[in-house]
């Protein structure tokens, strides 16, 4: 390491070892037994981070789960610890062309059960910082991935829905506190984007008995985010609005929530998972 990388690490140790405040939190669980029982999910990125903790979250409430990633090693070290009734499909989710048949597979991995709720996790950041920075090819990937590939898994997954004589369906977009804030990097402006399409598809498909929403986490603890998450003794303290990093276990409740039918009720919303740290207070100091 040369030493201007060894000054950065150094100066990076003291920062992080000497925090302002010290955030522990212990995740609430609400125990809803059987709730998702037989239900066939699709979660999309679920290797790992927010998605692997949705996965698990799915299981213990009795659905049968499918998880795709583009790592193969990585998908079946999490099926490892998710056990029989987690599949897996190695799939990039870029790749439109293929939705169609890597739903059937889905289906067909499931011995033939039919898929009923779907959550598009999958998403890749560049953290760019702002428009200066940002490449066409950084762009274009964060586009296809974060925007492109929910907007036509989420279309063909409503197409299949309504072909069956009996109708139901939920979708849960994973989408960011960012989406909600004025972004001129390409994170950011698919998260608004998804926002956008979650109340739009919601109005045309809820009386087919089709529910969409999306979650909007703030920073969480994941693979994403690691390069600025890094925590020392548990504590979770940040510089925001909310004084805290985000745990994947807490996002992982909400959407299981909205994945259950007792949120039947709740449709074409954006549930921010970030204690407000989105919103803006006239003369706010930070």
């Amino acid at each position: 390491m040369s030493l201007k990388g060894k000054i950065k690490k150094l100066a990076k140790f003291i920062l992080t070892a000497t925090p302002d405040k010290n955030v522990q939190v212990n995740v609430q669980r609400i125990d809803y037994k059987d709730i998702l029982k037989n239900r066939n999910i699709i979660i999309t990125g679920g290797n790992q981070g927010i998605g692997f903790e949705i996965a698990k979250k799915c299981i213990e409430l009795g659905a049968n789960i499918i998880i795709c990633g583009r790592n193969e090693k990585l998908l079946e070290k999490a099926k490892e610890i998710l056990g029989e009734k987690c599949k897996t499909i190695k799939f990039d989710v870029s790749k439109v062309d293929k939705i169609k048949d890597f739903l059937e597979e889905c289906e067909t991995k499931l011995n033939g059960k039919e898929i009923d709720s779907i959550v598009l996790n999958a998403g890749v950041s560049h953290h760019e910082g702002n428009y200066l920075n940002v490449s066409e090819n950084d762009f274009d990937l964060q586009f296809d991935i974060n925007l492109k590939a929910n907007y036509f898994l989420a279309k063909e997954f409503i197409k299949r829905i309504k072909q069956r004589e009996e109708k139901y369906g939920n979708i849960v977009f994973i989408s960011s506190e960012t989406g909600s804030e004025s972004s001129d990097i390409p994170y950011g402006l698919t998260k608004s984007a998804l926002n956008s399409l979650t109340g739009a598809l919601s109005r045309r498909v809820y009386c087919d008995n089709i529910r969409v929403n999306a979650v909007a986490p703030g920073v969480t603890m994941s693979n994403m985010t690691n390069e600025y998450t890094n925590i020392i003794d548990n504590n979770l303290y940040r510089k925001n609005a909310a004084e805290r990093i985000f745990l994947p276990e807490e996002i992982a409740e909400v959407v299981t929530f909205l994945l259950s039918d007792a949120s039947k009720c709740i449709s074409g919303e954006v549930i921010h998972c970030d204690a407000g740290n989105h919103l803006r207070v006239q003369w706010e100091e930070n």
